[in-house]
């Protein structure tokens, strides 16, 4: 961070986010100013993370959004999108591997903090309410992989469908950003989708409005 306007540009705003939740903005300013923290930009289809980078570090959004991708044998699986104020890379800090899990690629143009691995970890270690911070986001991260793989554990396509949206739902109500999105994150095809989602609606377990899905039942796994 180069100047004291960029450490009173960006405290507020880092202030609203899962790391330094709870963290007075002046203590955040001043750790800005002093630290080797960096303002990286991106443009619209420009990797922030791919899974051949060897630099471990932190990523905290400031502005715009990107997708988090993850290549296998089967194609391409969509995972999520990162928003302002999202954290990433997480899975880079102390990993024994080099190498990143997923692809992030900017949606837009794009504005991202960047904390090297070794200033993550002064942070953590100077800083308690961080550090409760970072494992409660570690701990929302391994929670969201379970559901994950507890819909990809399911023998038909409409179990995996209905697990995830009772995972992921809120107040009984899902909402798909994209279908397409929502396809590839099930690591189906969009007419397989679509032909569940028929099923299921005939079946009176969910109503379709648009992208917004209601659960019209409790689903039992």
């Amino acid at each position: 961070m180069s100047t004291i306007a960029d450490a009173e540009r960006y405290a507020h705003q880092l202030n609203g986010t899962v790391l330094f939740r709870d963290v007075p903005e002046d203590r955040i300013r001043k750790w800005l100013y002093q630290s080797n923290v960096s303002i990286a930009e991106y443009d619209g289809g420009e990797y922030l993370y791919q899974k051949t980078d060897t630099t471990n570090r932190i990523g905290i959004m400031l502005r715009g959004s990107a997708e988090v991708n993850r290549k296998s044998r089967d194609g391409l699986m969509h995972m999520s999108v990162l928003k302002r104020n999202d954290l990433f890379g997480a899975a880079s800090i102390c990993g024994e591997d080099a190498s990143f899990v997923t692809d992030i690629r900017a949606r837009e143009r794009t504005r991202v903090l960047i904390i090297p691995e070794e200033e993550m970890l002064n942070l953590l270690s100077d800083n308690r309410t961080v550090l409760k911070n970072y494992l409660s986001y570690l701990n929302g991260r391994i929670r969201f992989l379970n559901r994950r793989l507890d819909a990809f554990s399911k023998n038909t396509v409409a179990g995996r469908i209905m697990t995830l949206f009772t995972a992921e739902s809120t107040g009984g109500v899902y909402t798909a950003n994209s279908y397409t999105k929502l396809s590839e994150s099930l690591c189906i095809s969009r007419a397989t989708l679509y032909r569940a989602l028929d099923t299921l609606e005939k079946e009176h377990k969910i109503r379709r409005n648009g992208k917004v899905i209601e659960l019209l039942e409790e689903y039992e796994p």
